[in-house]
């Protein structure tokens, strides 16, 4: 993506993430796994739409909870995901209007 391009649509894209990385922690607190994979899988697609070093890593850290996230509720996966996902929220450049647990 040309990097004026991506000027003007990284923070679109950001803030969509962020808006559905707070329903996929929604999701998770109520059980519901599948769902949280399958949000979380296009979470770290659209990071990958920005050219920034952080957003790389943080599409990687997606992409591993949405793989742990099929391991079900409760398990280890699950519990590893939640830790992943903090960390990538962390790093998130934009991640101005996520900061609960």
């Amino acid at each position: 993506m040309s990097l004026m391009l991506n000027k003007i649509t990284g923070p679109y894209y950001c803030q969509v993430a962020l808006t559905l990385c707070m329903q996929a922690r929604e999701l998770c607190a109520a059980g519901e796994c599948k769902k949280v994979s399958e949000i979380c899988s296009v979470v770290s697609n659209m990071c990958t739409g920005n050219n920034f070093n952080v957003c790389s890593k943080e599409s990687s850290l997606c992409k591993e909870v949405s793989k742990n996230c099929l391991s079900g509720r409760n398990s280890s996966g699950c519990h590893l995901s939640r830790e992943v996902c903090t960390e990538a929220r962390k790093i998130c450049a934009q991640n101005n209007i996520i900061n609960g647990g």
